[in-house]
C-alpha cells in the first residue's frame, strides 16, 4: 500500500495537469455536446439529437473525406521526401550540420507563418512560383489557390516543406540506430546500394516508419491552418476539412453544442484509426 501510494505522489506532476487540460475539457465537450449551447451559454437538454444531425447532415461525410483525402495525398508525399532527405543527409557531405538545420529550420515557425509564406508564394498574379514556371517554358498562369485541382496540391507543398525536417530528423536517428557492418558484410556477399535499402535500411527503420506513419496520419487528419489562413475552405467547398467544419459550426454559426458533438464525433474516428494502426503494427510483429 505504502509502495501505490509513493507511486501515485510520483505520478500526480503528470496527472494533476492531464485531469486539468485534459479530462476536464474532453468531459466538458461531450457534456456540451447534449445541449443546445451558444455564446450565452446552455439553453436546453437534447440528449442525442445533435449526434442525429450530424450523421444526417451531407457535409459531414464530404469534410470527412476531404480529411481523409489530405491524409492520403500529403502522409506518402512527407514521409518519401523525409526518407529521401535523411538518406541524403546520412551520407558524408561537407556541411552536413548547416543542411539539417536548413531542412529542419520551417518545423520551428508555427503554421500561421508558414501559411502566410506560401500564400504570398502562390500569388497567381505575382507570385514567385508562377513566375519560375515562366522562366523555365512551362505554364505559368496557375491558380493555385483558386482552381480546386491545384489546391489541395499547394497545401500538400505547404505542409510537406513545413513538416519534412521534423520526419528527416527521426529517419536519420533509426538510420544510424542500424549497424554499419550489415551493410559491410552485403558489400562483401556482392549486395548492390538497391538491395542494401531493400534489405537493411528498410526493415532498420520499421518501427521509425510506424511512428511517422501514426503520427503523420494524425496530424494531417488534424489540419486546419493552412486550409484557414490559403484557401478558406475554398475554392467552393473544395478543400473544407472536419477541423473547418467543427471551428465555423462554433464559431462563425454560435452552435457550441453542435461543435462539441462534431468534435467527440471526429475524435472517435481518429481513435478507432490509432485502434486499427497498433493492431496492424502488432501483426507485422
Amino acid at each position: 500500500m505504502a509502495l501505490e501510494l509513493k507511486a501515485i505522489l510520483y505520478l500526480l506532476p503528470f496527472l494533476i495537469p492531464f485531469a486539468i487540460f485534459y479530462l476536464w475539457p474532453v468531459g466538458r465537450g461531450a457534456w456540451m455536446s447534449l445541449h443546445v449551447w451558444n455564446i450565452q451559454g446552455m439553453q436546453k437538454y437534447v440528449g442525442l439529437a445533435n449526434y442525429k444531425k450530424i450523421f444526417s447532415d451531407t457535409d459531414f461525410y464530404l469534410y470527412l473525406w476531404h480529411s481523409i483525402y489530405f491524409v492520403l495525398i500529403c502522409t506518402p508525399t512527407i514521409i518519401a521526401l523525409g526518407l529521401g532527405l535523411a538518406l541524403l543527409i546520412n551520407q558524408k557531405l561537407r556541411f552536413r550540420t548547416f543542411i539539417r538545420s536548413m531542412f529542419f529550420l520551417p518545423y520551428v515557425l508555427s503554421v500561421s507563418v508558414i501559411s502566410f509564406i506560401w500564400l504570398r508564394l502562390f500569388d497567381s498574379k505575382h507570385g514567385p512560383i508562377n513566375a519560375l514556371m515562366h522562366l523555365v517554358g512551362l505554364p505559368g498562369d496557375i491558380h493555385w489557390l483558386t482552381d480546386k485541382h491545384f489546391a489541395w496540391w499547394a497545401i500538400t507543398m505547404t505542409t510537406d516543406w513545413w513538416s519534412v525536417g521534423f520526419v528527416m530528423v527521426l529517419f536519420l536517428a533509426g538510420l544510424q540506430e542500424i549497424p554499419t557492418d550489415h551493410y559491410e558484410a552485403a558489400k562483401i556477399d556482392g549486395a548492390g546500394t538497391w538491395k542494401q535499402f531493400i534489405h537493411i535500411t528498410l526493415p532498420g527503420l520499421s518501427r521509425v516508419m510506424q511512428i511517422q506513419v501514426f503520427y503523420q496520419i494524425i496530424s494531417c487528419l488534424k489540419l486546419f491552418g493552412q486550409v484557414q489562413i490559403m484557401t478558406g475552405g475554398g475554392p467552393g467547398d473544395s478543400t473544407n476539412t472536419m477541423i473547418r467544419y467543427i471551428y465555423v459550426t462554433g464559431f462563425k454559426k454560435d452552435m457550441f453544442g453542435l461543435a462539441s458533438a462534431q468534435s467527440i464525433v471526429f475524435c472517435l474516428i481518429m481513435l478507432l484509426i490509432a485502434v486499427i494502426q497498433f493492431k496492424l503494427s502488432d501483426r507485422k510483429e
